[in-house]
């Protein structure tokens, strides 16, 4: 059954419109490239124009990894009723990596924005919403939906959409993550430094969590594949409740989006309006709030503290759970009762 729903997406004429865009966003990850660390330009407002700066590449780079590290020094000399615990990760991570000399994280510093761009992300959800939204409620419209509810194979025909839903995100983004690593070490050169602490090659030096280059291109990640699965069942389930395409694919944008519009309700509770604000799929994906690899304070759940990037993770992960679950219940439950 999952070799039969594998070759009907590939008949589908969304597949070759999923195969032009994955075409379309690699060729915009070419022409994207975020300034190095080696790089430096700024707005010179009185002539209104960009001004690049041609000193030496090392003195461009230790300069601003010494601006970093004075940035992080200054954190931990915060008044003492300040935040305790980003003075703690500031003053490990210096401990661990000093920042005295810059060394080539050219690859990573590219490689990492890459990852989760945002033109890219919006790319993939498009490419999952649009197969998957549409993958049982194309054989409600076709009538072909009574007859796979009246065979003895069932159950393996719709548990077969269900193990496509969780393949094809993981897929496309696999395919993506392949094809980015290539195009950036024909760009830049192999990886170098990924042991090095990951304040390097953020902008937010001060808001960077205590782990390495590669530690954070691996959150980066695990946080946009938890994002992209997330989507991926929802619109599964969708489908599975939908009667047409077009109902299919509005709820499963809808979702995407939903929790951009309820942090606008100031009448929730600020806890969940924080979550919400920082966490919502559109900020996310937009660089509005950074999640992976970012300290983003600590908040009050259920009598404990906890962090609050860390938090927002695992709602993603939980969003995926309950995607599944409400996937087989409605299949047990509705579509086979």
């Amino acid at each position: 059954m999952l070799n039969w729903e594998i070759k009907k997406i590939l008949k589908d004429k969304s597949s070759i419109v999923a195969l032009i865009l994955m075409i379309v966003s690699l060729l915009i990850i070419i022409v994207f490239k975020p300034s190095l660390e080696t790089q430096n330009e700024y707005l010179d407002e009185s002539n209104n124009k960009t001004v690049i700066d041609n000193r030496s590449e090392d003195v461009i780079a230790n300069e601003k990894l010494a601006i970093k590290r004075e940035m992080i020094k200054s954190t931990i000399a915060d008044p003492p009723d300040s935040d305790k615990t980003l003075k703690s990760i500031s003053k490990e991570k210096l401990n661990l990596d000093n920042g005295n000399k810059y060394e080539n994280v050219d690859f990573y510093k590219v490689f990492t924005e890459r990852i989760d761009f945002s033109l890219s992300i919006i790319i993939m959800m498009i490419i999952i919403v649009m197969l998957i939204a549409n993958l049982y409620t194309d054989e409600i419209v076709a009538n072909v939906s009574p007859i796979i509810l009246s065979s003895k194979q069932k159950n393996k025909a719709l548990y077969s959409k269900v193990i496509i839903a969780i393949l094809l995100p993981i897929l496309v983004y696999s395919v993506y993550l392949g094809a980015t690593w290539i195009i950036t070490y024909m760009q830049f050169g192999k990886p170098l430094n990924g042991d090095l602490q990951a304040y390097r090659i953020i902008d937010m030096a001060v808001a960077a969590k205590l782990m390495t280059i590669n530690q954070y291109a691996l959150a980066k990640i695990i946080t946009t594949t938890l994002m992209l699965l997330g989507v991926s069942v929802v619109s599964l389930l969708v489908s599975f409740l939908s009667n047409n395409s077009v109902k299919s694919i509005s709820i499963s944008t809808g979702f995407i989006a939903a929790g951009r519009v309820l942090a606008e309700f100031s009448f929730l509770p600020q806890q969940m309006l924080l979550l919400l604000g920082g966490g919502n799929y559109i900020s996310v994906i937009n660089g509005e709030s950074k999640i992976s690899g970012f300290y983003n304070g600590q908040i009050d759940i259920l009598s404990k503290t906890v962090d609050m990037s860390n938090l927002i993770i695992s709602i993603y992960a939980l969003i995926v759970i309950i995607g599944l679950l409400g996937c087989i219940y409605t299949i047990k439950k509705v579509l086979t009762k």
